[in-house]
């Protein structure tokens, strides 16, 4: 009886999600497959008010994907033996696992999402995939010898998905084929970060500092500017460069 109860409750939560994303039912993992993959303790939480959500839109400045504010109006996140999707309070910057080439400063618009198992889920708020959302992408670890790389081109792709696959990280399957390396796509489709008045007299001098192995606290020093300055100055002259 329990079990059937959290399963009900589970598929009663996805219809109304998919009713407010603009899903068909059929699109829908089938109740039989949750009923088997979430018999357990109950993957839901209670919802995140409105309130809070327009909260953190407002400190990070980015608006949360449609399906993902959705989904934390209704569940303030996703748990399954790890948090497959955080709750709000917990949906930070990314924290970097791995060594990106030609990146010195990750760009502000990439959040942690979730932390099923083996990497972190992230999305990149900066910019809407073609025919998707925000694009959610794995953080990559040096200790594993892996690289982020984009897994689903908006997060409503992808939870389906796992849902399908009753949470398990499908995207380490031999077979699977990502959509491509985030940090390019970025360059590619995300604008350039702007940089304020007060810094562009100076971003020649800065230039040839980008890529250099010297101290940030040193190069500040010498530009005359503060760390969280040259951070902006780098953000803005690796996206420049590498676009």
């Amino acid at each position: 009886m329990r079990m059937t109860t959290l399963s009900n409750r589970l598929s009663s939560v996805l219809a109304q999600w998919a009713d407010a994303v603009g899903l068909a039912p059929q699109d829908l993992p089938p109740a039989p497959l949750l009923d088997r993959a979430f018999a357990g303790p109950s993957p839901l939480r209670p919802g995140a008010p409105e309130a809070r959500v327009r909260a953190w839109e407002k400190a990070h400045g980015f608006p949360l994907p449609r399906s993902l504010r959705c989904w934390l109006l209704l569940s303030d996140g996703f748990y399954v033996h790890a948090p497959i999707v955080h709750p709000l309070t917990a949906i930070g910057p990314m924290i970097p696992f791995a060594r990106v080439p030609k990146l010195v400063v990750q760009p502000e618009s990439w959040f942690e999402l979730g932390n099923p198992g083996d990497e972190t889920i992230c999305m990149d708020l900066a910019y809407r995939w073609p025919g998707g959302d925000a694009p959610i992408f794995t953080s990559g670890d040096d200790r594993r010898g892996t690289l982020p790389r984009l897994i689903a081109p908006s997060f409503e792709s992808w939870f389906l998905r796992v849902l399908g696959e009753a949470g398990r990280e499908f995207w380490f399957d031999g077979d699977f084929v990502s959509l491509g390396d985030p940090w390019r796509e970025h360059l590619r489709r995300a604008p350039a970060p702007e940089l304020p008045d007060r810094l562009r007299s100076i971003a020649a001098r800065a230039r040839p500092f980008l890529y250099s192995d010297e101290d940030e606290r040193s190069i500040a020093s010498h530009l005359g500017i503060s760390r969280s300055d040259l951070e902006v100055l780098f953000r803005h002259l690796q996206h420049a460069q590498g676009a």
